[in-house]
This record gives structure tokens, sequence and C-alpha cells, in this order.
């Protein structure tokens, strides 16, 4: 894998982080390709107008919300890649308590005119509930 690719795909994964964190719908939706599949935990949503519809619909309902990227992993073959990421949102509903999530994320990446964006993203949570760890665990293993 050339270091190029594995940083660009870092880099897309960083933005992606950066525009929930920053509620920008514009620089969220340029990480995907307008083909691509989100699948949140079983709801799939295919085509990038969706996608944005979806996030847009799901961030509504969030007065806060800070999501940060962990650790990862890339596997890059010429110009398609996949990858996996760990992260941690802690989130403040509009109606409800505050929470914390980790998840993870199953990516696939392509490189489409000169960059590189999602193809598929398949996030599965991993906990969810209070920031002390009290809530339900949900053991990770694909």
């Amino acid at each position: 894998m050339s270091t190029q690719n594995e940083l660009a795909i870092r880099d897309l994964n960083a933005r992606y982080i950066d525009a929930v964190n920053r509620y920008n719908a514009d620089d969220w939706i340029a990480t995907w390709s307008p083909t691509a599949t989100w699948d949140l935990m079983g709801h799939v949503v295919e085509g990038s107008e969706a996608i944005l519809q979806t996030w847009q619909g799901a961030m509504s309902g969030f007065e806060m919300v800070v999501m940060m990227l962990s650790s990862g992993t890339i596997q890059v073959e010429s110009e398609k890649a996949t990858g996996r990421w760990y992260l941690t949102e802690h989130l403040n509903p509009k109606d409800g308590d505050a929470n914390m999530t980790l998840g993870v994320y199953n990516d696939e990446y392509a490189l489409e005119d000169g960059r590189w964006v999602f193809t598929r993203r398949s996030y599965n949570v991993i906990y969810q509930g209070p920031q002390n760890l009290s809530g339900n665990y949900i053991p990770y293993r694909p």
C-alpha cells in the first residue's frame, strides 16, 4: 500500500469527523461517492442525496454531537480500498439524556476524480449509554 493512499484515506476519515462536529452538511457529503451506500445498523440508505437527508434528519435531533475518531486499519488495492475505524460519540439529544456511543465503521473506498471517497460505510454500535460505561456493551466480532 502506498503511504500517499493511506494518508489520503486517513484524511478522508478525519474530514468526515470534522464535518460532523461542525454540523457542516456540504463538507460531510463531499466525503461520499454519489452512488454510495450507508448501512446504519441494518438500515441501508443508497445514493448521496438519500444519505445526506438521513444524516440531516439524524443531526437535527441533537443539541450537541462530538465525534472522535480512534484507531483504524486500511487495505488498498489499486483504486479501491477497505478499512475499519473505531469511534466515540458524545451525544446530547434534544429530547433525552446525554450519552456516549462507541462504534465501528467498516468502509469501502474508491478513488474517484483523483480523490478518495466512501462508497460504502457500515456502522455498528459496540456500546451506548452513560459515560461511566454502565450501559449495554455489544462485543464486535465481524
